[in-house]
């Protein structure tokens, strides 16, 4: 039913309706009034006819230039309404879209994330320099922005020798998330971790009691690593 709803068109509403209703009825008159002229009763018929089919293809045609504006305008979801665990599942989601922009998915061009995944898309050319010194500019500009810190994680992901950078990065980002409400990413960069990270992440009690609760939320709270 959900796939059913989701595949349907959308409806034509305001003026285009008027409109499309507008030249069904001129078809069905024009064509029976033509019909009628020429051939009486049963050339009314036919007109008829001819008319509805008519207006059922002038129909179409106004409700796919409708749809068509429509989604031509459809704008970047505002996820300001949202709670804050969905807005940043929205968010992660578009992430995640633009960083595989290069693979054949969507990307977002403009932006906070479209920057991320620019500097991620460096990374994965393997200029790790340049993706980090654009997410370090990035940081400094939004610095109450978990997603930033959150990319660094995942650029230094299997480089030992800035463990220490991750580390940071990874402490950063779980920890603006949480103070965001934002628990999933903050859960998310968790997992990334691994145990001897997670022992090592510094975060305050608070912080490691919300991390707790978020992760149990999920089924996960065997995750959570006494701090060393």
């Amino acid at each position: 039913m959900a796939d059913d709803q989701r595949a349907r068109a959308p409806e034509l509403q305001g003026r285009p309706a008027v409109v499309a209703i507008a030249l069904v009825v001129i078809a069905l008159v024009v064509g029976s009034w033509w019909g009628w002229s020429y051939a009486g009763p049963i050339g009314g018929l036919l007109g008829i006819l001819l008319g509805t089919a008519v207006g059922a293809l002038a129909f179409t045609v106004v409700r796919m230039l409708a749809s068509a504006q429509r989604f031509a305008e459809r704008s970047a979801p505002d996820v300001r309404e949202l709670p804050p665990d969905q807005a940043v599942q929205v968010l992660t989601a578009m992430l995640g879209a633009s960083a595989g922009d290069e693979r054949g998915g969507p990307a977002i061009g403009g932006g906070l994330l479209g920057e991320i995944a620019k500097a991620r898309a460096r990374a994965e050319t393997g200029d790790l320099d340049g993706a980090l010194a654009k997410l370090r500019g990035l940081a400094e500009q939004h610095p109450r922005s978990p997603a930033v810190p959150a990319a660094m994680v995942r650029v230094l992901a299997g480089t030992s020798e800035r463990a220490d950078e991750r580390l940071a990065a990874a402490r950063s980002a779980v920890s603006l998330a949480l103070r965001g409400g934002m628990n999933r990413l903050a859960t998310q960069v968790y997992q990334e971790l691994d145990a001897g990270e997670r022992a090592q992440l510094g975060l305050d009690e608070q912080e490691r009691t919300q991390l707790g609760r978020a992760l149990a939320a999920q089924g996960l709270d065997e995750l959570l690593e006494p701090p060393e």
